[in-house]
C-alpha cells in the first residue's frame, strides 16, 4: 500500500479505492468509453456523458448534471458504458489528471474517466474533495509514454484515512460554505465595468480558492476542529444575511 500523500489521525478506518463492500468505501470503480462516432443513432439521445475536457474549465465546482454531448440508450448499451448513478465521484486519469467531478444526475463518461461508487462508511463528496486535496498525489505517479496517464491499478495501492460520517458532513459544509463565499464575486464581476474593480476581484477569487485548499488539506488531515472552523463560518455568514 503506497502511503498517503496526507497525514491523518491513526484512528479513522484506513482503506484504499480498490472496489471491497465489506469496508463499506468503494463498492465500484469503473471506466468509460466513447461510442463510435460514425453511428448517428448513437448519439444526442437522452443520457449525458461526461469528458475530461468539460470538468477542467471549471473553476471551484464539483458538482455536474449536464454534458456537452449525450448519447442514446441505443449508444449506451452498444457501447457497454455504464449509466452511473447519482453521486459517483468521476477522477481524470489523463489529459489532465486528477479533475474531479460529481454527478447530481445518472450518467456515463468516456475513458479519460474512473468512477467511483461509494459505499455507507464514505460520502462521495468527501472522497471528492479528498482526491482534490491529493491530486500532486496523483500527479506524481501518473505515468505514459506519450501523456501522463493515472492507472486504476496505482490507485488501488493509495491508502485512504476516513473518518466518521458525522465529520465528513461537517467537513462538506465547511467547504461549502467557503465556496459560496468565493462565488458571491461572481455577480458582482458581471455588473462592473471598471477594469480596475474587475482586477481586485479575481485578486479576492483566487485569494478565497487558495485559502479553500489549505483549509481543505488541514481539515482532512485532522488538524483543524472543524465544529469550531463550523461555527465561526456560520456567524459570519448570518451576520452578512439581511
Amino acid at each position: 500500500m503506497a502511503e498517503p500523500f496526507l497525514e491523518c489521525p491513526s484512528h479513522w478506518r484506513k482503506g484504499t479505492l480498490e472496489t471491497d463492500s465489506k469496508e463499506g468505501l468503494i463498492v465500484a470503480a469503473d471506466t468509460g468509453t466513447t461510442p463510435r462516432t460514425e453511428i448517428e443513432r448513437y448519439w444526442d439521445g437522452d443520457i449525458p456523458w461526461l469528458t475530461p475536457k468539460e470538468i477542467s474549465r471549471w473553476r471551484g465546482g464539483i458538482f455536474v448534471s449536464t454534458t456537452e454531448r449525450t448519447i442514446t440508450r441505443e449508444g449506451l448499451v452498444g457501447s457497454s458504458l455504464k449509466l452511473h448513478p447519482v453521486g459517483t465521484v468521476m477522477l481524470t486519469k489523463r489529459a489532465p489528471v486528477g479533475m474531479v467531478a460529481v454527478n447530481t444526475a445518472p450518467m456515463t463518461v468516456n475513458q479519460g474517466f474512473l468512477a467511483f461508487t461509494c459505499g455507507f462508511h464514505l460520502r462521495s463528496t468527501y472522497l471528492a474533495y479528498w482526491m482534490i486535496a491529493n491530486r500532486p498525489y496523483f500527479e506524481q505517479v501518473a505515468n505514459g509514454s506519450t501523456y501522463p496517464e493515472l492507472y486504476v491499478g496505482d490507485l488501488f495501492e493509495f491508502e485512504i484515512s476516513v473518518p466518521p460520517v458525522e465529520y465528513q458532513d461537517q467537513v462538506i459544509q465547511v467547504i461549502k460554505a467557503l465556496q459560496f463565499a468565493s462565488m458571491l464575486a461572481l455577480p458582482m464581476e458581471q455588473v462592473l465595468g471598471d477594469s480596475i474593480q474587475i482586477a481586485r476581484i479575481h485578486a479576492y477569487r483566487d485569494r478565497m480558492e487558495d485559502l479553500i485548499r489549505n483549509v481543505l488539506i488541514l481539515l482532512l488531515s485532522g488538524k483543524l476542529d472543524v465544529r469550531h472552523l463550523k461555527s465561526k463560518i456560520e456567524g459570519i455568514l448570518n451576520e452578512k444575511s439581511p
